[in-house]
Order: C-alpha cells, then structure tokens, then sequence
C-alpha cells in the first residue's frame, strides 16, 4: 500500500468524523437548541434529541469505517459495522421509548410511587420487547436462521403472558387510569352505589374515603369497568326543586306562586334560574317545576343556597296564605244504617259521609 492511499484513508476517516461531529455538536449546541425548541412542530425535537444520544464510538467507527474503502479489508468489515450500527440504532430507539414515556406523565403523577413502579416495570417490558426486535433483527441479516428462535420466543412470551394475566392486566389498568385521567387523587367520584375522595392510585387498586369514614378499595380493572362520576369537575351543579300546592288554589295564586320563586332565585348572585313552569295538574296537587344552576361546584355552598332560597319562598307563601300540600285520599263510608236503607230501596241514590 503506497503513502498516496494511505493519506487518502487517514483524510476520509478525518473528514467523516469531524463532519459526524461537527453536525452533532451544530444541532446540539445552545442556541440551536433554544431556537428549534421555539418552533411548533415537535419532529426537530425529536431529531435534535436523536443526534444527541450519537455515542462517540459509533462515531469513530463510522469514521473508520469509511477510511477502510481505501484499505485492505477483510470479509467481516461490513458485519462488524453493521453489528455497531444496530447497537446504536438500539440506543436511539431506547432513548426516544423512555422520551414518549416520561412525556405522558405529568409532574404531579411522576412523583406518586405507585406511578414510579408501574413506569419502571412498563419501562423494562418495553426494552425487552425492543431489544429483541433488534436483535432478531440483526442476526437475520448476519445469516442466522431465527426460525427456530421466533418460535421458541412466541411459546415463551405466550407462557409468560399467561402466567403474569392478572398482574399485567393491573399494571396496564393501572398506567390507563394514570395516563387517561379519568380522576385523580383528591377527586370526588362516584363508583356505581359508592362514593368517596380518591386518596390513592396503586399498582393494583384504588383508595376512596366514604363519606362515612371507612376505605373503600376498588381493583383498577374493575374500575376501568365500572361508570364513574367525577364530582370534582363539575364547574356548576343542576339543581331541579318541585313545589305541589293544593289543588283548589286559584290560577291567580298559582301565578303569583311562580312569580315568587322565580324573583327569589333571581336575587341570588351565586344561581342562575333556567326555568319556573305550572308544570301539571296530579292526582292530589299542583305541581311547579323549577331548574335552576348553582355557579359552584361545592355541595355545602349548594345546600346552604338551596336552605336560603327555600325559607325565602316558604316566608313569601306564607304572607299571602299560600301553603304546600301533601298527598291525600277522599275515602267515602257507608254507615251500617245508610247501607240498610240503600239494601232495601236500590233504586235511592246512596247518600254518602265523606271521611278523610
């Protein structure tokens, strides 16, 4: 080999790696960095943190790599290479799991231990199930036959899969709920007939606090099953009141009734009236229906609203004579002496007594 080829090859490999480098270093210095990172799209991100994550020795060994054009090689270069191309693929691709991982979780959730175990073990999933992919991969293309390999790994990951349904079911049941954000803990929900504030999010289950005192422990794939009602992200609370007067009230009063209650909802700063109606005429009252919001979402603050515009109405009612009513029943009794009457003249009319 002749100088003139040498200094070709030692040139190549320089020029290579202080391109490599310098293309590195370029993407990853500051003020590039702060610059791409202003802009909306999130693929010069990614590339940018790609590029970071290039190891010095794939570097030196792509810069050898090329200078060997220009020198003798042997019949395992090209392998080699290619055998320390995928070892950094590998590297890249890990990187960029963890990166979408970390990136699904927010600061509060990344701080619960729960949450911390169930990423460490998702984590370790995903890196088994990559590495293997590469590694098939690799070996494929270096001529071994995998077959045999795909096959053993298929009947083991379907063993293993088996073995480990209930706790990866958990697990996976446990990362939708953290990731999808159906509550959170400090939430008040409701699960069916049981409700609560969610103190803890586990692996496994989840914590509620009754209002009663006592723990309810709820499994996360349950859960997942279950309707769910989040009170804590209610932003105004639909509150629907049904007043019965008596039926013999007059149309006068039964409008002055609705005028009432819809003035006093009104005067409130904290409600808002959507509707007052004469609803309908039932088997024992008048009926007015009212609708109307609370502009908050706390129950006590709703109850004492709803305590202060019932006294209000209730007063009103009162100082024009006006009072609620409650179901009754005319029931009318035939006296043993009206039904000897009637027995013996059927064609008379019974007279009646009326009894309530």
């Amino acid at each position: 080999m002749d100088h003139a080829t040498l200094l070709k090859a030692i040139g190549t490999g320089l020029i290579s790696y202080v391109l490599i480098f310098g293309l590195k270093k370029l993407l990853t210095c500051g003020p590039v960095s702060r610059l791409i990172s202003k802009t909306k799209s999130r693929w010069d991100n990614i590339v940018v943190f790609t590029v970071g994550r290039t190891s010095q020795f794939f570097m030196i060994s792509s810069a050898l790599y090329a200078a060997s054009y220009y020198l003798p090689r042997f019949k395992y270069t090209d392998k080699i290479y290619f055998v320390i191309t995928m070892i950094q693929v590998s590297i890249w691709s890990h990187s960029l799991m963890e990166l979408w991982l970390d990136s699904q979780l927010s600061r509060k959730t990344r701080n619960s231990p729960a949450i911390v175990n169930s990423m460490s073990l998702l984590k370790l999933l995903g890196r088994f199930f990559l590495f293997s992919i590469i590694l098939l991969f690799t070996l494929s293309n270096l001529g071994v036959k995998i077959t045999t390999i795909v096959a053993g790994l298929g009947v083991g990951g379907v063993a293993v899969a088996l073995a480990l349904q209930k706790i990866l079911g958990d697990l996976f049941s446990s990362l939708s709920i953290v990731l999808d954000k159906p509550f959170m803990v400090g939430d008040f929900i409701v699960v069916d007939s049981y409700l609560g504030e969610v103190q803890k999010i586990g692996l496994k289950t989840t914590r509620l606090k009754s209002l009663s005192g006592e723990q309810l422990i709820f499994s996360n794939s349950d859960l997942l099953g279950a309707r769910i009602r989040n009170y804590k992200r209610m932003k105004e609370r639909r509150v629907v009141l049904n007043f019965h007067l008596p039926l013999f009230t007059s149309s006068e009063k039964v409008s002055e009734a609705v005028q009432i209650i819809k003035e006093t909802i009104t005067k409130q700063e904290r409600l808002r009236l959507d509707r007052s109606h004469f609803a309908k005429i039932g088997q024992f009252s008048i009926e007015i229906e009212t609708v109307y919001w609370v502009l908050h979402d706390d129950y006590n603050i709703h109850m004492d609203l709803q305590q202060d515009i019932l006294f209000k109405i209730k007063q009103s009612f009162e100082a024009i004579e006006l009072n609620f009513t409650y179901p009754t029943q005319a029931i009318e009794v035939l006296t043993p002496e009206i039904q000897k009457k009637f027995l013996s003249d059927p064609k008379k009319e019974a007279p009646s007594s009326l009894s309530s």
